[in-house]
């Protein structure tokens, strides 16, 4: 079956990345002219929630959040991961709750991606300590401002997604030194409407991608002591959906 689909599936993957390169650039002077100035960062940000909304929208995916819960922020935000799309999802999911994702630096050689996680977004480079603490003294800098961090705790998707790897420790100490709440985030269908690998052949379809917005784990007078406890309790809620809406793979898996 998959066989007879693959010519669509090639189709299709090639179709998403013309329209995401498209947008991309179409935006693109409008974002070189906003990213002049730190004080347009807001701006930029509700641009960027309106370019993922075209960009799904022309792909043919739609969000469905089984959960509205009431946002104030400033958060450490924690979604699972488990596919390409799970970084422009997050603008739909979050139109209303502004923040910056803090990733690897290996995201600044995307051409035109670049710009936005040099400018704007948090880059890691976790092979330099001076340069992760440096992007983590900037993390605690935003949280101050009223800014959202969005970190993915599992570091890469795994390669046996929906199922989750271990999450490390870096969201929860950052949410334990800032005293700013968890805000834990499951993506159920991404896996499934666009494989990571292999680039041209893995499986992608347009499709509905169902989003569960938890509600938030106070760090309150939480210490490093914490860390374990909070991080264990993340994957717990993150990772009970997963079980409930996948549980056919999971059981294959």
């Amino acid at each position: 079956m998959r066989l007879l689909l693959l010519p669509f599936v090639i189709v299709y993957r090639i179709y998403f990345a013309i329209v995401f390169f498209a947008v991309l650039t179409l935006f693109y002077p409008v974002f070189w002219i906003l990213l002049m100035s730190e004080k347009n960062n807001e701006k930029v940000f509700k641009l960027k929630a309106i370019v993922s909304s075209i960009i799904l929208f022309l792909d043919f995916i739609y969000i469905r959040r089984l959960t509205k819960p009431k946002l104030k922020g400033p958060y450490v935000i924690c979604p699972n991961h488990s596919s390409y799309l799970d970084i422009i999802l997050m603008y739909r999911v979050l139109p209303h709750t502004r923040f910056l994702f803090m990733g690897k630096s290996e995201l600044l050689r995307w051409p035109i991606l670049s710009i936005f996680f040099r400018k704007v977004d948090i880059a890691v480079n976790r092979e330099k300590r001076h340069s992760a603490m440096k992007s983590i003294l900037r993390a605690r800098q935003e949280l101050s401002k009223g800014w959202s961090i969005v970190i993915f705790p599992e570091g890469k998707i795994p390669l046996d997604a929906p199922k989750l790897d271990l999450f490390k420790s870096g969201a929860f100490k950052l949410a334990i030194d800032a005293q700013v709440p968890v805000l834990p985030i499951t993506i159920i269908d991404n896996w499934k409407l666009f494989y990571t690998d292999p680039v041209l052949t893995g499986y992608a379809r347009p499709g509905i991608s169902r989003v569960i917005i938890h509600d938030e784990i106070s760090t309150k007078n939480m210490t490093k002591k914490d860390l374990v406890l909070l991080r264990h309790r993340t994957f717990e809620v993150i990772n009970k959906p997963l079980l409930k809406y996948n549980k056919k793979v999971y059981e294959e898996k």
